[in-house]
């Protein structure tokens, strides 16, 4: 009797390595949108409302344009959060800031009777850790100016990209990674692999309410408190998440996939998302390197149905000569906000 050896599991390791390598190459494609193309125009027209380092993020209150200000590349004397009223006018520094405040994504809170107006900060401080500062905002119809309530860092705080006031006190915080491995850290940021996170502050400690996400950089909160919106830069999509009033615990909803990937997000009077995104992520690095090189703008309007998202809309495409790599856009009346933390411009659109 002849007798057969067992086969080694060395070729069956093989295919599935390779197999593994494949699928994690077609997801980056996929996430950096490779192949992407981008369709150009808008249906009105646009001027250059301000020239400032960089626009990280947008959001209005009380007739006016709140602006986090602070270029992507790097720490500078001009950063801060800035206001201009939605009437016209020229963006304006707000004083109140602390000396090493360099925002990203921001969030406002406002009191039930209308009187007071909260503002969360993500600052990414001059020696690169994070913190969350959050301010008053005095006069904010007339001469906003901030008054510092407090500052939050350390933990689960990662690598915040963006925050969702809930009080005066309580916040959603969009970790972009969760990893402080270099390798792993690198696989999330490429999106190879999942990593970004949604944190929620109590008032007094940080609990982990979702993860997963492939690049979490911006999340709000709907206007009756009852849904949390979150961007998912690297998966190209919006996911909807039912929102626990009392605890805080977020159920994932249904999610709708966008043309780009979503930086920034924010909500109209109307209820409408408006989210700006990047085609292609390849170009928008590229240019975070080499201000000489243009990135592609995209503008998208999103309805929402019982607080999930609709199919998306494009509102603006550039190819990047009036504005690169936008990355928050904010529409209010016939006026639209549009930024890029990349572009020294803030554009106001009228349609």
């Amino acid at each position: 009797m002849k007798l057969t050896r067992p086969r080694r599991p060395g070729r069956a390791l093989i295919v599935l390595a390779i197999i593994v390598i494949v699928s994690a190459a077609g997801r980056a494609l996929y996430a950096n949108g490779v192949f992407s193309s981008v369709d150009t125009g808008f249906p009105g027209t646009c001027k250059v409302a301000g020239n400032l380092p960089g626009v990280q993020d947008i959001e209005t209150a009380n007739g006016m344009a709140f602006l986090s200000v602070g270029s992507a590349r790097g720490a500078g004397a001009r950063d801060g959060i800035y206001a201009m009223p939605l009437s016209g006018g020229a963006p304006v520094k707000l004083a109140g800031g602390p000396r090493d405040f360099h925002p990203r994504g921001i969030g406002l809170y406002r009191t039930s009777d209308g009187a007071g107006l909260f503002l969360f900060a993500v600052n990414k401080k001059s020696s690169g850790r994070f913190s969350i500062d959050s301010f008053e905002v005095t006069n904010p119809a007339t001469a906003p100016a901030l008054v510092a309530q407090g500052t939050i860092e350390g933990g689960l705080l990662i690598n915040p990209q963006d925050v969702a006031a809930i009080s005066p006190t309580a916040f959603y915080v969009a970790n972009g990674t969760a990893s402080k491995n270099p390798v792993i850290h690198f696989l999330q940021t490429y999106g190879v692999i999942p990593g970004g996170n949604v944190l929620y502050f109590t008032g007094t400690m940080f609990r982990q309410m979702a993860d997963g996400f492939y690049g979490t950089r911006s999340l709000v909160l709907t206007p009756d408190g009852g849904h949390v919106i979150v961007g998912n830069l690297l998966a190209r999509s919006l996911t909807s998440f039912s929102r626990e009033p009392i605890n805080g615990t977020l159920t994932e909803g249904d999610t709708v996939t966008l043309p780009a990937g979503p930086e920034k997000i924010s909500i109209d009077n109307q209820g409408q998302l408006w989210v700006a995104g990047h085609a292609r992520l390849n170009d928008w690095r590229a240019m975070t390197a080499d201000a000489g090189k243009r990135a592609t703008s995209q503008v998208f309007r999103v309805g929402l149905l019982n607080g999930e998202p609709q199919k998306p809309e494009q509102v603006y495409g550039n190819a990047g000569g009036e504005i690169a790599g936008a990355s928050a856009a904010v529409s209010a009346g016939n006026t639209l906000l549009i930024g890029s933390s990349l572009d020294s411009k803030l554009l106001d659109c009228q349609n």
